[in-house]
């Protein structure tokens, strides 16, 4: 019985199991963590829009992650803190940048954006 690597490079098997995580001691190696665990705000935007809690999307990112939804907290137009991640997504990697998207707000309120950095990513 062999362990490889599946045609598309993320799935493992052991013979014909694919396995779904793999732990070395109690740290889980495989697969390797990709979802948005905590994130910094690193430019705070210039949202015209009244104080209160904006569900937010992703609009873009500076690596290949998707699907990471927050609510976050302004006050006099800019983004002060993240209340929750709605959703981690997937593909994440510690370092990357998520430019936001405010859904309840219409583009032309959105004079910069709001810019989180990603500072750990989970399972």
């Amino acid at each position: 019985m062999g362990i490889k690597l599946g045609n598309n490079k993320t799935e493992l098997k052991l013979g014909t199991t694919t396995v779904q995580k793999v732990f070395l001691g109690s740290t889980q190696v495989y697969p390797e963590p990709s979802s948005v665990g905590t994130a910094t705000i690193s430019t705070a935007g210039n949202i015209k829009v009244g104080s209160g809690t904006y569900a937010c999307v992703q609009r873009s990112t500076s690596g290949s992650g998707t699907g990471a939804t927050f609510n976050i907290v302004l006050s006099g137009n800019v983004a002060t803190s993240i209340s929750s991640i709605t959703a981690g997504g997937s593909d994440y990697q510690v370092g990357d940048t998520i430019t936001l998207d405010y859904t309840a707000v219409a583009d032309n309120r959105e004079l910069t954006f709001t810019v989180l950095t990603v500072a750990t990513v989970v399972y």
